[in-house]
Formats: structure tokens, sequence, C-alpha cells
């Protein structure tokens, strides 16, 4: 019984550490990580992110929203079709999630158009992200990161975990306070 304050103690240690990361993930340091490729999206707002964006200056992105992109490997275009993929993903604390991924065979080398998108619930809001996108071609590949952020505050969703911490504190720490015994 005596080790019963200690646990408490460890317990709630970990569990506001564990916390403390996933409110402030910090963004990695990387801009074009490889690969000579362009490439830009525009929002409806009128922020462009192009591949030479500073990975430091981050970029709030509306939850829902119709960007306009354009690509470009600067490759020679190949005389047959050839496989391509690729993918965006957002570095989130547990997991990473593919906000669109593309795959299939061509002979273009660049091109350009629409993506339509809303943010799922599970994206806190007001917290930085490393985004990352890669395409592959020709046994080339390209990649790119850039620092986002979804706009809105961070929601009920941080007020709940915090009090839902504090109540476990507290249980944890009157576990182990020694009991009178009548």
């Amino acid at each position: 019984m005596a080790n019963r304050p200690k646990m408490a103690s460890a317990l709630l240690l970990g569990t506001i550490t564990m916390l403390w990361a996933v409110a402030f993930v910090a963004p990695a340091n990387a801009e074009v990580y490889e690969g000579s490729c362009t490439g830009s999206a525009t929002f409806s707002d009128g922020t462009i992110v192009t591949e030479s964006h500073p990975i430091d200056n981050v970029v709030l992105v509306p939850e829902r929203d119709t960007v306009q992109w354009t690509g470009d490997t600067h490759l020679d275009p190949p005389s047959d079709e050839v496989p391509f993929f690729g993918n965006v993903s957002v570095a989130l604390p547990r997991f990473n999630w593919v906000v669109a991924d593309w795959s299939g065979d061509t002979v273009e080398v660049k091109d350009d158009g629409s993506y339509t998108y809303e943010v799922p619930g599970f994206v806190p809001r007001g917290v930085q992200f490393e985004v990352t996108g890669e395409h592959t071609q020709q046994g080339q590949t390209c990649a790119v990161a850039v620092t986002m952020k979804v706009d809105g505050e961070r929601g009920p969703e941080a007020i709940i975990a915090a009090t839902g911490t504090a109540v476990f504190a507290l249980a944890t720490l009157g576990a182990g306070v020694k009991k009178k015994v009548a």
C-alpha cells in the first residue's frame, strides 16, 4: 500500500506529459526535401502556397475549401505511358491522415486542377501540423513539406480533455490518501 501515492503521482505526471505533447505538436524543419518539382495551391481567400514557401511560415487554412492546384515534374515527356503515384498527408499526433492520393499511367509531366476538401472533426483546430506532398514518376520522387493550421479555436474537445484530466488526477490522488479506520 505504501507505493500507492508514488504510483498515483507517476500516473498523473504521465497523463499531463502526454496531453502537453499532443496539445503542442511542433512542426519538423523541412521544405522541399526531395526532387525539383514545382507546384502551387491557391485557396479561395487568395492564399497561395508554393514549394518555396518557408516551413516556419504557418499557412492558416479554412475547415473546408476548394483549392486550385498546379504541379510540374520538369521531366521530359515519355513516349509511352509510365506509372505515377503520390499523396498529400498530414502528420497528426498519433497517425498520418492521407488527405488525397493519386496513381495511374500517363505521358503527362505536369497537370493542374481543383480539389475540394473538408477537414474532419478529429483534426484539432488552431494547432500547427506538417503537411507533406509527394509525387513519383519516371523513377523520380518530389516531396515538399509546409506547416499549416486549420482555422478555428481548439474547441470544446480541449476543454473536455482538460476537465477529464483534472477529475482523473483528483481521483488518482484521492485513491492514494491513507484512509481513517473507524
